[in-house]
């Protein structure tokens, strides 16, 4: 069953990969000819299809993968970001059939491929649960945590599509300035899945002996530039060039510091490149090609659904990431609350969706400012999700 939920996992990704193709191109054809709007419309409905279908394909792949394992599929790092793509993708299917707008597929469905291929950098394989996570609240915790933050990833999507559609508007400098590092963020998450797909799939791999705290050896599997403490430029290599170049900062603390800035820094690099390599071809900054992408798209509509996005996620992530994650805590360590990183970092998260909802519901905040939030919010949770990962270790470092 586990190699059944592999295929079923593939096609879950080719479906998506095709979902996202097709709602990019029907985007492009709508900004053409009107006379190209008929096959537009189809391409859309197509690409509607194809989402549907990579989340029957992965929800199946979960099941496959929770039968063959014995154990629920969300205690890694791969299971938990496959899960939160899967999460991003039913949101959009159900909130673009409700609200029947196919432009929105242009916006979600790469953000859902890049969280799915971000997922399959780490390792897919099967591992027997530690006794503290072998605990009915593992799935409740988790999976409506996840599913949470899926409505704020498609609330996030339909807030940046308003922001391009207004932002001609008396744009201020450090929104146009802001909307631009959206465009370059992406680019570079974009970078490292790229990156790391490719070294994967190559097999590199290299060991260094850490002398640092934690552990005493450290495997990379990227080309290791910056090494751990105590390495020495020969202990490992790429192209014959004797690697690492330089070691992690004295200040930096943590049993993967070196191994987590390595990824941080190679990202950046390779997303500054796709970055540049796309805004060349565009001949115009990225904020403009999305705004013209977006058209005469109704920004009401967009707002809407960006709320709807956030009072459907945000009850889930109260529940999953905060309620029933101190209930286990609780039972598991004794205490409900620790200030571990990442708990901190979601309460962050929930007193910032809090803030946002009391803001539109009392005070009837909605345009540009909501948008900006719900944006803001989102960035939020990737650093929760990724940065807190690789920046500091606790207790809920994912690997």
């Amino acid at each position: 069953m586990i190699q059944v939920s592999s295929y079923l996992f593939l096609g879950a990704f080719v479906a998506y990969v095709a979902a996202a193709i097709l709602y990019v191109t029907r985007l492009t054809l709508r900004r053409r000819d009107p006379r190209y709007f008929a096959l537009a419309d189809r391409l859309g409905g197509h690409g509607y299809k194809a989402a549907v279908a990579g989340v029957v394909l992965q929800g199946l792949a979960i099941i496959a993968r929770w039968i063959g394992s014995g154990q629920v599929p969300l205690a890694n790092m791969f299971e938990y970001m496959s899960f939160l793509g899967w999460s991003i993708m039913l949101f959009f299917v159900i909130l673009s059939a409700w609200y029947k707008l196919p432009g929105l597929g242009a916006f979600v469905a790469p953000v859902g491929v890049v969280v799915i291929a971000y997922a399959s950098v780490f390792p897919t394989e099967v591992r027997p649960l530690v006794p503290v996570l072998q605990s009915v609240w593992l799935p409740l915790h988790v999976s409506l945590a996840a599913m949470g933050e899926g409505a704020f990833a498609v609330s996030f999507g339909a807030a940046l599509m308003y922001l391009l559609r207004v932002r001609k508007e008396h744009s201020a400098r450090w929104e146009e300035a802001a909307l631009e590092f959206v465009f370059f963020c992406f680019a570079m998450l974009t970078g490292f899945c790229v990156l790391a797909l490719g070294f994967k799939l190559g097999g590199y791999s290299a060991q260094l002996v850490n002398m640092g705290a934690g552990a005493p050896v450290l495997e990379y599997t990227l080309p290791p530039f910056i090494g751990p403490v105590g390495s020495q430029p020969g202990d490992a290599s790429f192209l014959g060039l004797p690697l690492p170049l330089v070691n992690v900062p004295a200040w930096m603390r943590g049993a993967y510091a070196a191994k987590n800035l390595n990824t941080l820094v190679l990202s950046t690099l390779v997303g500054a490149i796709l970055y540049g390599l796309v805004r060349l071809i565009a001949g115009m900054p990225l904020r403009e090609l999305g705004s013209r992408a977006v058209g005469a798209m109704n920004p009401k509509l967009l707002d809407e659904v960006s709320y709807r996005g956030i009072a459907v996620g945000f009850p889930l992530f109260t529940l999953g990431g905060l309620v029933f994650a101190m209930i286990w805590a609780q039972k598991a360590w004794g205490r409900y609350w620790a200030w571990d990183p990442k708990e901190t970092w979601a309460l962050i998260t929930w007193l910032f969706y809090s803030g946002y909802l009391h803001m539109r519901i009392v005070r009837g905040w909605e345009g540009r400012p909501a948008a900006w939030v719900s944006a803001l919010g989102f960035v939020i949770v990737l650093f929760t999700l990724v940065g807190v990962n690789l920046l500091v270790s606790g207790l809920h470092s994912y690997v």
